[in-house]
Parts: C-alpha cells; sequence; structure tokens
C-alpha cells in the first residue's frame, strides 16, 4: 500500500473508533418529549440533511442517547462523550433531560456539548432539538454526531487529527518511520489494551518527523463579527454588543491568555454613554494590551456608493474617537464584510494614520481567486498600505482547517507565521469557552503542526511586517466579483443617502462662510452630528440594501431628520449671507432681491425656479434684472407650473451675485408647443418617438454628430431571481431573460419655451406606473431625465440602455476621490478576473470616450451600470424580496442625463458638468438691506484649476481657523492659488486627514491625483 493512502486509511479508521454518527435517528416530535415521537426517524435529504420548510416553522427533533460498550470494538468507557451539531435555523435550543443547555441561531450555528465525562456503557440522555426554520430559506440539521475522546491524553480521534495534518504537509516532511505502527493500528481490531500504547508511540512519532512544523506560528485572537444591521434591528446590535463583550471579559478571568480584537468606534461611542460600567471594563482591557481596537473607521461603511469626504470622515471621526476614548489612535483599517474597495482608498488611509488595510471579502469571489494574502495596496497618487488578506472569520478552532489554511498562507507569502480568528460572528457572540478548551487541550497534549499562539492583531501585523515585508503590489480597485446587486438595490436607501449627503456638505461649506464673513455662529456640533449620523446609515448592510425591513423602519426617519437639519442650516447660513450684503438701492419700486448661490469651484450660470408662492401675489409678471451689466436677464412666468424661472448670469464659484425680480404690467404668455416631440437648445437636437417614448435622435449641434448607434434610453426588463443571496446578487445570466417592454400609455408636453422643454412620457409595465420627463434647459449641454416610477414587481432588474455611436474598450467611472477605468465586455482578450466586471459601481458620472468624442451619462443616486463597446446600460431598479419582503416595491424618483462631447473626458470637463448636475444654483429671496457690507457679487473661496475639486471646507476640529480639503480628479495636477473678492485666505500649512501637519507644509502645489487638506485662516 502507498505510504499516503496509509496514513489515509488509518486516519479514517481511527476517527470510526471516536465518531458515532446519529443523523439518521432523530424522530419527528408532536410536542417536547419523546413520549410523543413518531414511529419513523425523520427522512434524511440527498444532501445528507434533516430538512424543513422556510417561514420560521417548527421542527422538534428526538433520540435517546446511550452509551455503548465498544465503538467497532474500541472500549469507551471512562472517556468523555460529546454530542456535536450543526443546523441552519433562524433559532435552535438543544434540550438535554428536559433542561435547555444551549440555544443558537443562523450565525452561532453548530454547538459541541459534553454530555458526559468518564461515562459508562448504558448511560443515556434524552435529547430534544426545537429548530425554527429561517424566513428566507428551508431550515435543516446540517451534522449530528456522537464524539469520544480523552481529555488527559491522546485518543484515536486526536492521532487521527494529526495525521490529517501531517497529509497537509506531507509533501516536506518524512512519514516512512510511520508504516509499521499504522499497519498495526489497522491490524488491531480496535483492542484499547493493544491501541492506547500504539497510539501513545504513533503520537511521539509524529512529534519528531514533524518538528520543522514548529517552525509556524499561528496567532489566534478572538473576534466576533457584529454587523450593525441586517438580519435584526440596529437596537437589538446594542443589546447584543453588550453581552458579547461581558463573555469576553467574563472569558479572560477564566482564560488568562485570550486576546480579543474588535472595531467599529460607534459601537463603542453607544455602549460609553448607554453602558458606561461595561465600557470602562473594556478600557481597562485595552490599556492592558489584550483588547485590540481596529477601529480605524467609524463603521464598516459601504465603499463604492459614497463620497471621498464620507470616507474622509469615516477616519477622521473614527480615529479622533479612538484616539480620545483608548488613547492613541488605530493603525488597523478592519473591513473584513464591505462590498469592494475604491481604487483610491489608499491615500485616505495612508493619511488617517492607517498603516494596514484588513479584509477577507475577496474570498468570496464567484469566478477567480485573489492571488494576494500579504500585499502593498497603491494607488495612482503613490499613497501605499500593507493589506492582509484575512482567513475566513467566524470560524471555531478546527486543528485540520487551521493547518491547511497555515499551509496555503505559507505557500502564498513565504510567510510561516500566520493569523487565525476564533469566534461566533455576524451576530456578535465571539470566543467561546469550548473553543479556548480545544485550544488548551491540543497545546497540553502537544499536538502537532504550527505553535498557537495567541496575540492581538496589531501585534502580530507588525511582527510580520518586520519579519516578512510584503513585495507584491497591487494597483488599482479591490473589485469584488459577487454582490454585484448592492449598488441598486433597496434604490429609495441611496437616494434619501446621496441627497443628504450633498446637503450636509453644502451646509458645511456655507456655515463656514457664513461664520468667517457674517456674525453667524457656526453650529459645529450639529453639523458633526449629521457627518456621524450620515456614517451611521453608510454601515455595509444598510446603504447596500441587505438588511429587514426593521432596520429600514429605524433608519429612515435618520434620513427625514438628516435632510431636515441640513436644510435647515443651509438656510440659515444663506440667510446670515443675505443680510449682510449692502444691495443698494433697489431698480424700481416693488423690486425684491434674489441672491443666487453656487456652492461649486467654478464661475457658472444656469436655470434657476422660484416658486411663485415666495412672491406677492397682486404682482402678475416679472422681469429678472441684473445690476451688473444693467440688462434684464432671460426669463418666463410658468403659471400652470408654478414658477417664475430664469437664466442666471455667470455665478462665481463657491459664492454668489445678487439679480432683482422686478415687477412688471406686461404679462406673460406661454409659447404653444410644437406639434412633433423635438426639444433642442443651441447644444443639442432631440427626438422623442410618439410611439415607444425612446430618443429616436440625440444630435450633437456644436460638433455636428449624432451621438446614438440605436434608440436611446431604452427601458429593458430583465427576470432576475435564483440567486440565494437575493438583495445582494444580479443573476449573471439575467440578459438572457429579457422580457417584454412596457407599454406606452401617454406622452404630452409639460413645458415649453426657450429656457426649459419638458417632455412627459408614461408607461406601464405589468404592475408597475413608469414616469419620465425629458428636460432640455437653455445653454445646457446635457439632456436630463427625470424619473418617477411605482415599482410593484418582483425579481425582476430594470435597466436604461443608451446605445452609443462609437465605440471603445474601456469606460471611466467615478469612484470615491478619482476615476476607474474599466473594460467594456464581452472582450475575450481580457484577464479572467477583468471578465467579470459585467456589473460595475460608479458615483455620479460615467464615461465612453474615444479621443476624439465621448458620452457620459450623469446620475444623481444611480450607481450600477454595465458597459458594451458601444453601449452604456444604466441599472435603474431590481425588487429581490430577501431580506426585505417588499424591498424596492415603493414609489422612486430620480434623476439621470446624457452628456455629449467632443474629446476625452478631461478635455470635456465631465466631473465639472456632473457636479453641476448635481448641485444645482440656490436662490433666496431677501429683504432689502442698506445697512450690509458685502459686496453685491461675490467669490468667497475661488481657485482657477476647476479640476482641483473642493471636497469640504469646514472648521478644524480643534477649533483654530478653517480646513480646506481638495482633490486633483484629472491626473493633471494643479496649484492651489485662494482667492477672494473679500476675504484675506491664508494656507498655513498642508495637513493629513486627521488635521496634523503634513510634510511640505506651505506647499500649494497638487500632484496629480493628490487628496490633500489644508488649514486655513481668513
Amino acid at each position: 500500500m502507498i505510504l499516503t493512502e496509509l496514513v489515509k486509511k488509518s486516519r479514517d479508521y481511527l476517527q470510526s473508533l471516536a465518531v458515532i454518527e446519529i443523523h439518521s435517528q432523530w424522530f419527528p416530535l408532536s410536542s417536547p418529549s419523546l413520549k410523543d415521537a413518531a414511529t419513523t426517524p425523520y427522512a434524511v435529504n440527498a444532501k445528507g440533511h434533516l430538512a424543513w420548510p422556510k417561514g420560521r416553522h417548527s421542527l422538534w427533533l428526538g433520540q435517546r442517547i446511550t452509551v455503548p460498550a465498544t465503538v467497532q470494538g474500541y472500549s469507551v468507557a471512562g472517556l468523555t462523550l460529546h454530542l456535536d451539531l450543526t443546523w441552519w435555523a433562524d433559532q435552535a435550543t438543544v434540550y438535554v433531560n428536559g433542561q435547555a443547555v444551549h440555544q443558537g441561531d443562523l450565525f452561532d450555528h453548530s454547538v459541541s456539548l459534553c454530555l458526559g465525562e468518564a461515562v459508562t456503557p448504558g448511560q443515556a440522555w434524552e435529547v430534544v432539538l426545537h429548530l425554527v426554520s429561517p424566513g428566507h430559506d428551508d431550515g435543516a440539521l446540517v451534522r449530528s454526531g456522537l464524539r469520544f475522546e480523552l481529555p488527559t491524553g491522546v485518543n484515536p480521534d486526536f492521532v487521527a487529527t494529526e495525521l490529517d495534518i501531517l497529509a497537509i504537509f506531507g509533501e516536506t516532511l518524512n512519514l516512512q518511520p510511520l508504516e509499521p505502527l499504522l499497519k498495526d493500528v489497522l491490524e488491531s481490531h480496535g483492542q484499547r489494551p493493544i491501541l492506547d500504547p500504539l497510539l501513545a508511540e504513533i503520537h511521539e512519532k509524529m512529534q519528531a518527523i514533524a518538528t520543522p512544523l514548529r517552525d509556524f506560528t499561528m496567532h489566534l485572537c478572538g473576534h466576533a463579527h457584529l454587523d450593525l444591521a441586517w438580519l435584526w434591528p440596529i437596537a437589538e446590535t446594542w443589546q447584543v454588543a453588550q453581552s458579547t463583550f461581558r463573555s469576553v471579559l467574563q472569558l479572560k478571568e477564566r482564560y488568562p491568555e485570550l486576546t480579543f480584537t474588535h472595531s467599529t468606534p460607534a459601537l463603542y461611542a453607544y455602549l460609553q454613554t448607554h453602558a458606561p460600567a461595561l465600557f470602562g471594563r473594556i478600557q481597562e482591557a485595552v490599556a492592558a494590551g489584550w483588547w485590540d481596537v481596529a477601529a480605524g473607521l467609524w463603521v464598516e461603511p459601504e465603499l463604492n456608493l459614497i463620497h471621498a469626504e464620507s470616507i474622509a470622515r469615516q477616519i477622521l471621526y473614527g480615529q479622533q474617537y479612538v484616539q480620545q476614548a483608548f488613547g492613541g489612535i488605530s493603525p488597523i483599517a478592519w473591513l473584513p464584510d464591505t462590498f469592494g474597495f475604491p481604487e483610491r482608498l489608499p491615500s485616505f488611509l495612508a493619511q488617517g494614520g492607517i498603516r494596514y488595510f484588513v479584509t477577507q471579502k475577496l474570498r468570496w469571489n464567484d469566478t477567480t481567486r485573489f492571488p494576494h494574502g500579504w500585499f502593498v495596496w497603491r494607488d495612482v497618487a503613490g499613497a501605499e498600505v500593507n493589506a492582509l488578506m484575512l482567513a475566513p472569520i467566524g470560524e471555531g478552532i478546527d486543528a485540520v482547517k487551521m493547518a491547511a489554511y497555515a499551509q496555503e498562507w505559507w505557500q502564498q507569502t513565504g510567510s510561516r507565521r500566520s493569523l487565525w480568528l476564533p469566534g461566533v460572528g455576524d451576530h456578535g457572540g465571539g470566543p467561546t469557552a469550548a473553543m479556548l478548551e480545544r485550544v488548551r487541550r491540543w497545546q497540553h497534549l502537544g499536538g502537532i503542526g504550527p505553535q498557537w499562539q495567541w496575540t492581538t492583531v496589531q501585534q502580530y501585523l507588525e511582527q510580520l511586517t518586520q519579519e516578512t515585508p510584503p513585495t507584491t503590489v497591487w494597483h488599482g480597485e479591490l473589485y469584488l466579483e459577487f454582490h454585484r446587486g448592492c449598488y441598486t438595490s433597496h434604490g429609495d436607501q441611496k437616494a434619501a443617502h446621496d441627497r443628504a449627503q450633498r446637503q450636509l456638505q453644502e451646509a458645511e461649506r456655507w456655515c463656514a462662510l457664513a461664520a468667517i464673513t457674517t456674525s453667524f455662529s457656526y453650529p459645529r456640533e450639529e453639523l458633526k452630528a449629521c457627518w456621524q449620523q450620515l456614517l451611521f446609515n453608510q454601515f455595509h448592510d444598510i446603504l447596500p440594501g441587505s438588511s429587514i425591513p426593521e432596520v429600514y423602519a429605524e433608519v429612515n426617519p435618520t434620513w427625514q431628520q438628516l435632510l431636515t437639519t441640513t436644510e435647515t442650516l443651509l438656510g440659515a447660513a444663506q440667510t446670515a449671507l443675505c443680510a449682510s450684503i449692502d444691495y443698494g438701492d433697489p431698480p424700481v419700486a416693488g423690486a425684491m432681491p434674489v441672491v443666487i448661490f453656487n456652492s461649486g469651484v467654478g464661475d457658472r450660470a444656469g436655470v434657476v425656479h422660484i416658486d411663485l408662492a415666495q412672491l406677492p401675489e397682486e404682482v402678475s409678471s416679472w422681469r429678472v434684472y441684473c445690476p451688473r451689466g444693467d440688462y434684464d436677464l432671460p426669463a418666463q412666468l410658468n403659471a400652470p407650473q408654478g414658477c417664475l424661472t430664469f437664466r442666471t448670469p455667470e455665478v462665481p464659484g463657491i459664492g454668489y451675485t445678487l439679480l432683482w425680480l422686478c415687477p412688471r404690467s406686461r404679462p406673460d404668455t406661454l409659447p404653444t408647443p410644437p406639434l412633433g416631440y423635438v426639444l433642442e437648445n443651441n447644444y443639442l437636437h432631440v427626438e422623442i418617438d410618439p410611439a415607444t417614448g425612446e430618443i429616436t435622435n440625440l444630435y450633437d449641434k456644436l460638433n455636428h454628430r449624432p451621438c446614438l448607434g440605436d434608440r436611446g434610453n431604452q427601458l429593458q426588463f430583465f427576470r432576475d431571481q435564483g440567486q440565494y443571496w437575493d438583495a445582494w446578487n444580479i443573476d449573471p445570466n439575467y440578459g438572457q431573460q429579457r422580457l417584454p417592454g412596457a407599454t406606452l400609455e401617454a406622452i404630452e408636453w409639460v413645458t415649453w419655451h426657450q429656457l426649459e422643454q419638458r417632455l412627459r412620457v408614461r408607461w406601464r409595465f405589468q404592475s408597475s406606473q413608469i414616469q419620465q420627463e425629458y428636460v432640455l434647459q437653455y445653454q445646457t449641454p446635457w439632456l436630463r431625465i427625470d424619473t418617477v416610477i411605482d415599482w410593484q414587481e418582483e425579481h425582476i432588474l430594470l435597466k436604461a440602455a443608451f446605445p452609443l455611436a462609437i465605440r471603445a474598450e474601456q469606460i471611466t467611472c467615478e469612484t470615491p476621490g478619482g476615476v476607474t477605468l474599466r473594460p467594456t465586455l464581452p472582450n475575450p482578450h481580457l484577464s479572467a478576473h477583468e471578465q467579470t466586471k459585467w456589473e460595475v459601481p460608479f458615483l455620479t458620472w460615467v464615461d465612453l470616450s474615444t479621443p476624439e468624442y465621448g458620452v457620459s451619462l450623469f446620475s444623481d443616486c444611480k450607481h450600477g451600470l454595465d458597459a458594451q463597446a458601444n453601449q452604456l446600460r444604466l441599472t435603474l431598479l431590481r425588487s429581490p424580496t430577501w431580506p426585505d419582503p417588499t424591498s424596492d416595491r415603493r414609489h422612486h424618483r430620480f434623476s439621470y442625463g446624457v452628456f455629449p462631447h467632443s474629446g476625452s473626458w478631461q478635455a470635456a470637463a465631465v466631473s465639472q458638468w456632473a457636479a453641476q448636475f448635481n448641485h444645482p444654483l440656490r436662490s433666496a429671496i431677501a429683504p432689502v438691506n442698506l445697512s450690509g457690507t458685502l459686496p453685491p457679487h461675490a467669490h468667497l473661496l475661488h481657485w482657477s484649476d476647476a479640476h482641483i475639486q473642493c471636497l469640504a471646507l469646514k472648521q478644524a476640529e480643534d477649533g483654530q481657523g478653517w480646513q480646506l480639503r481638495v482633490a486633483e480628479v484629472v491626473g493633471e495636477g494643479g496649484t492651489l492659488e485662494l482667492h477672494s473678492t473679500f476675504i484675506p485666505w491664508q494656507v498655513k500649512e498642508q495637513q493629513t486627514l486627521l488635521e496634523t501637519p503634513a510634510g511640505d507644509t506651505d506647499s500649494v502645489t497638487l500632484s496629480p491625483w493628490q487628496i490633500q487638506a489644508f488649514r486655513l485662516h481668513p
């Protein structure tokens, strides 16, 4: 017999002497008693499971377990008996002799119960299981068995485990000395007097054979992954956290060797307020060095869908809290479960004092295996962090599985130093006494393989970096080949988030400017509270749309509160500025001053609507007067729509200008719309098909070329089901399951005049109503599509397709802090990994261009798309039913736009135009003020390089001066030369994201793609 086969056969034989499968011996019960057991056992299905229907249905199972005299001839008298169970159930309760001895759930889904020590043949226990199936999936008792072990010495199961480990490392070890002993084992007939001495001798032999494995160290650190929300409400998370942390502290008293790590400053902050005694004990544990705070970000957020400044604040407020609560910042970005990582993340982490990026999520890839375990992640600006791909989390203590991982890690990285994180996770839990006892037993008996050592994660990373610094460099995003539906699911959450995020940034900027230029009091605490709520809602199972309905019932009021608070703060700041402007004399009697605010960097004009309810009813018509130049602006009173519409002059970037609304006697009349459905301005000519409502012609008048290769804005519907992770995953084969399209119900003009043309189209699709308005405004280079949908479908995917008259091999997507280039598909010449990018995320714009010409799509809250060589297709809605049965079945309101342009996206200033699409000019009607001191037209903060994007203007955290954070977003570099009409801005120094001094303190030059903060003094 070949030696490797002998090892395997011996291992199997030894396991058969220690393990008894009892899976087929469970009887269904009609009550929690064996007296009411059925006459036949519960059926085992083809998977080897005892399954029952989903929908939170109960299943009672029971059996009487009796200690046999022998197992395969091996006497078990005096051994310890364990009952090992694994289930897939929403709730699981184990009763032994009528007493509940263990409770679990979907996440705490296994147990090893000690039924008895030093058992005797004939000893018996009545075991009853009460299992409740998940709401979304059939329940199952996956595995059940009895296992005998000798706590103080080796037994068949222990030696079988060691043989498994030898097999894992077999190619590097000489197993020959075991051959005669293993043959004796197979001939022992399980006779314990013969076998036990053989096992002791085999164990000693293996110790010598496995001496090289002692050079391997497996670091252990307890962990309890705790999602802030998912299949349970947020309120439950706080209770689970407290029970988990108390459990860890209690275990530490019994097992002084234990170490533990946990992330999420938001969670610690909650405990500090609501459980101060428990929090104090955690502080003591951190100070003692055994509790690791791997908490560089406020929460473990969704990172593909949030703005660069949100990432900056995740780090700023996370590190600020850890510094204040625990005495030092965290060097670790702990992100084991986030659904992919944007390529500019290293710049943010490095500026936030974070040296290590840690995840395991790329293990979930559906097509390719991520090739690296320990590497340098470097972004396009040259920023880098050391990146660790963890072992799977939520694991127990399994010596074979751990040895296999140590060997895999060694082959992948060349390091004999690996990390294992024992602990129940997702719903908290953490390490258990059983896990710690297994570690002690394995170490006490001298189990072979890597040496186990309790350390913190930070200690492990520092040792690993010193001994085996990473040499492989990864450039670009860390794209997760999974969970592509999270860019779109629960579209209401994306819409609320994006609106709140934009409004908060604008409110903060204008509050800063008002505080600098007027007596306005900067609302520091209110703004910080808004940011922390926004950051919390960015958690990776809230914003992606992958939580239960109860979570969104908790979250939705916070969105409304965020919007209300930020609108109030923004209005108050701009009101303070309006009250400080010197308006001069009104141009005519009854004239009303209106101030136009521009939040963006560059000067811009735009179309503004003023609600007629803000104007005196007795005035029937208005003209809009611009005092700079002494002329009237194009204006149109639109009584049916209840607004006065006008085109502003150029409004200073991050500034304002004063206009006057002047009464006039001549009434306005709306022009009559044309008979056909054509929208046209100086940039675009757009034709809409009266039979389908689609775009038949999108003609670029400046460049004299059609933009579309076929009908544009095709609403395409696909069957999207069959994925276990329903809210997370789009069916990879959805393209083969296209459904008949929507039925056109109506098409009509809403507005048609010089300043705005608005054509409404209504469709019905199955049980859903779709309304879109094509909007083309005066001197605006994009076509906007305002959309309202009453979506009532299940497992249907809705996309808007734009076939184009150009072809390209890649697209450019705006991603946090910059852009990401991605391939158009299909393309058989690409790597397997690149071909998995058949659905990708973006922020507010995506562009398909040649060097000569291109087309961009803008979006205010839609973030998923697919791209072919000559088509961009935006994902508008999904309709999963798990974990939220009515996920997207609601009203949705959103906008997207089409922007044709000459040249590349950089030359066409796509990023600036997209910012204008999402940040319209704001207007404020103010009372005439003759005592103000501010000029009627002003740049408050200005620089000439429009491709240097303003991420934030805020008061410094220490209250000393102001923080300006910018990003160079086209890869050309630039100079930040600050100007203002009346504020004498001074750059005091460059700063890190944490608002501490950076390197070149007086430099205002930005390198390509650089993200940089500056401390300013006005």
